[in-house]
């Protein structure tokens, strides 16, 4: 095994397999379902400092808009002056423009994790794997809620991982007390536009199209996870607004 793979297993599949097993075994029922529920609750509360830094810096984007236009109008036809403006703003600011897209980058290597999870841990022989403080129930049985086949696609875990997709992101790109995620984030660049229309609108019709072949196990994660940002998006985005960012100073 190339170092690579080794780090790989033994820092990321390993323990997230170990851990849903862990859950699988301990709680009631031994329901698949659940266990990946509680597994994605935990994933996304390790998450959240970085999350809420992401959302706090979207804030402040938000913050600078008006400069934003005003550099865009000044600018205008002049591409590179346009451009170092723009980052010599960001600079003062402490602001990363692509902050929303790292977001979901910072997630894609947990992504690709669990869908190795969800592939492989149904072979009996994956739980060779398992740590010797973690019970062996011998095999994971894959039908959850008494209807679902978690190692099975599923077009209707598909939507929902789809809609709960789309609506997070479009609450993340909304300014919190603004009208929103409608409104362009003037001066993010062409890049950071296109990255986010790609988040917003191609990447849940991707999820919806692979919903036929993944596992759809990696779904439920995937809908448990966006569902779980929502409600955080809601109440972290409403903390910060009763903290105005403005009020503070751009080096915090």
């Amino acid at each position: 095994m190339n170092p690579f793979m080794f780090l790989y297993t033994e820092f990321l599949w390993r323990p997230l397999f170990n851990a849903l097993v862990f859950f699988y075994t301990i709680l009631p029922g031994q329901d698949l379902g659940v266990a990946i529920i509680a597994l994605t609750a935990v994933i996304r509360l390790i998450l959240t400092p970085l999350l809420i830094k992401g959302q706090r810096a979207q804030q402040r984007l938000a913050v600078v808009q008006p400069e934003l236009s005003r550099i865009q109008e000044k600018y205008k036809g002049d591409r590179e002056g346009q451009g170092k403006a723009m980052m010599d703003l960001y600079a003062t600011h402490r602001i990363n423009p692509l902050s929303g897209c790292l977001v979901l980058l910072i997630q894609l290597p947990i992504l690709i994790a669990m869908l190795q999870v969800f592939r492989h841990g149904f072979d009996p022989a994956s739980l060779a794997y398992l740590y010797s403080f973690v019970s062996n129930p011998g095999a994971l049985h894959p039908i959850s809620f008494g209807v679902l086949d978690l190692s099975q696609g599923s077009i209707y875990m598909g939507v929902a991982a789809a809609i709960t997709q789309f609506l997070q992101t479009k609450l993340a790109a909304a300014p919190a007390g603004s009208a929103a995620s409608s409104v362009p984030q003037a001066g993010t660049g062409d890049f950071a536009k296109a990255l986010q229309w790609q988040t917003t609108y191609l990447f849940p019709l991707l999820i919806l199209f692979w919903s036929y072949s993944l596992p759809s196990a990696l779904t439920l994660y995937w809908t448990t996870l966006n569902t779980l940002g929502i409600v955080q998006e809601i109440i972290v985005g409403k903390r910060i607004t009763l903290w105005p960012i403005w009020k503070q100073s751009p080096t915090k």
